[in-house]
């Protein structure tokens, strides 16, 4: 059982489009169901596309819709310091976060694998 991710974000250094993988088919089948029992919001974390200085770079979805470039008026005012920082952090989960909920998964599948070899010990 392992995960990967498609690349990414460009800005927030999310990962972009992050899967579980499996060989075995009951663990898969658990994988489902802790799912349910703790489900993970990777909506966000599903990858777009957009500009940036001519070129094409990968982005959360979190990132493309909040992230944009300032307007003539909000650099003004944050230059004479009318307004603070208008970067809005990004909702899409990090690697951090999808890392402490894989390790609870693997703890939770480690306790649930029923199809386990069975370990024989013989004194002869």
């Amino acid at each position: 059982m392992y995960f990967k991710c498609k690349g990414f974000c460009f800005f927030c250094n999310a990962p972009l489009n992050p899967y579980i993988k499996s060989d075995n088919h009951e663990v898969r089948g658990l994988i489902r169901k802790y799912r349910r029992i703790k489900p993970l919001w990777l909506y966000n974390n599903e990858m777009y596309y957009k500009f940036y200085k001519y070129k094409l770079k990968r982005v959360c979805f979190s990132c493309f819709t909040h992230v944009k470039k300032p307007s003539i008026k909000n650099l003004r005012l944050r230059e004479i310091g009318k307004t603070k920082n208008t970067n809005i952090t990004p909702l899409s989960l990090k690697t951090k976060d999808f890392l402490f909920w894989y390790q609870s998964l693997h703890r939770y599948v480690s306790k649930n694998f029923k199809n386990r070899p069975i370990m024989v010990y013989n004194d002869i």
